[in-house]
């Protein structure tokens, strides 16, 4: 029979066979009554299919409050239900819970106390020992509270939104620019793969050659590449779990996420290498590490900047960092050197508005612009249209 494997955390609940009672069950811890003591719940059935379906039923009664006390529900536990939710409502995938619920852990200071207890001092302070983390992630932490208190208040928890008198500070943390490979810089990372033995060599290509995220890429099974009608196929992601584990997310970073882009001649020696030596594992995925586990980002930004330090491939005098992105970077910036419409970029790189695009390498276009306005220039000079 299966054991137990009690789980301590609240709201998510075990799974476990009882020999006393011959029968599945379920429990699962939903808050702790006035006194602190924990409070479950136990559901039981014939199978573990129908005791499961039960457990997640339960979950979902629990978000209405019905068995957490108005006066004790902690901050960490009403910001869970409100996830908890969202989540099996499919409004949200499961790495943005995951990345939500390692953000709330931030909020250590308050996590534990009662929603009713906290104001806004304790929330400002809060937020004010965070401002050596990056504006993305105090971003978060603000957007997490504001979401506690304004359902609490919804829910009459509160009479009063303490999120009203908060603001959100900024970071002192100076933000990094991460920048396009330099033509010369590209020449030389492209040497370095050639003749070097690199880890995740054909990933890094790929990324610099058709612009992909590197989860979009980590994520790949053999059926996405088409070499008959010259196109990859773009509808998953690499995303982390509850414990930092790296899984196959069946949707793309975003609704355009999802898209085909065609193999150019320069990625394709790449492609047909890479399914040439394919050899078949149960999951379909191209890329694996040497333990056979899928392959996270921060692993392959890890060793791209391993190579750029190694090879001294970084011109010190440009301005902006490298990192791993810098190639998404540098495929996009050839792109528009070469006079790639704006539109059209904005497809292959997968983004959800073409001001995204335009934002994004607005540098890069007004440079662009300046080059091509000397073309006109030069050519009204050659037709003797000069004043």
């Amino acid at each position: 029979m299966a054991k137990r494997k009690p789980k301590n955390h609240y709201g998510e609940g075990s799974i476990f066979y009882s020999n006393v009672k011959q029968k599945w069950m379920a429990q699962i811890n939903v808050g702790k009554d006035e006194n602190g003591k924990v409070i479950r719940k136990s559901v039981t059935a014939e199978t573990q299919e129908e005791v499961k379906v039960k457990l997640d039923e339960l979950k979902l009664s629990i978000y209405t409050g019905k068995f957490v006390n108005a006066n004790t529900i902690t901050f960490s536990q009403l910001i869970k239900q409100i996830y908890d939710e969202k989540l099996a409502m499919n409004e949200i995938q499961p790495q943005t819970y995951y990345r939500t619920m390692e953000t709330v852990k931030l909020c250590k200071e308050i996590n534990d106390i009662p929603v009713q207890k906290i104001d806004s001092t304790a929330i400002k302070q809060l937020l004010l020992s965070k401002v050596d983390y990056a504006n993305s992630t105090i971003k978060k932490m603000y957007i997490i509270l504001n979401q506690c208190f304004k359902e609490a208040f919804k829910r009459k928890i509160i009479s009063d939104n303490p999120m009203l008198d908060v603001r959100k500070p900024k970071s002192t943390k100076k933000t990094k620019k991460i920048r396009a490979l330099t033509l010369d810089e590209q020449k030389k990372l492209v040497e370095v793969i050639r003749n070097e033995n690199i880890r995740y060599a054909e990933q890094m290509l790929i990324s610099m050659f058709t612009g992909m995220r590197m989860g979009e890429i980590n994520a790949l099974s053999v059926n996405d590449l088409n070499i008959n009608f010259n196109f990859i196929n773009i509808d998953k992601t690499i995303s982390k779990g509850e414990h930092g584990e790296a899984f196959v997310n069946d949707t793309a970073k975003t609704e355009n996420g999802n898209r085909q882009i065609p193999i150019n001649e320069t990625v394709r020696p790449v492609i047909e290498k890479i399914i040439s030596e394919y050899k078949a594992t149960d999951d379909n995925v191209l890329f694996h590490t040497s333990a056979g586990t899928l392959i996270a980002t921060s692993v392959v930004n890890t060793e791209f900047r391993r190579i750029v330090n190694k090879y001294n491939i970084q011109d010190k005098t440009v301005k902006g960092d490298l990192s791993l992105h810098s190639l998404r970077h540098t495929y996009a910036t050839r792109c528009i050197e070469s006079g790639m419409p704006p539109k059209v970029l904005q497809h292959l790189m997968g983004h959800s508005d073409i001001k995204v695009t335009l934002d994004t390498y607005a540098d890069v276009f007004d440079n662009f612009q300046s080059i091509s306005v000397e073309k006109a220039d030069s050519y009204l000079n050659q037709v003797g249209l000069a004043v």
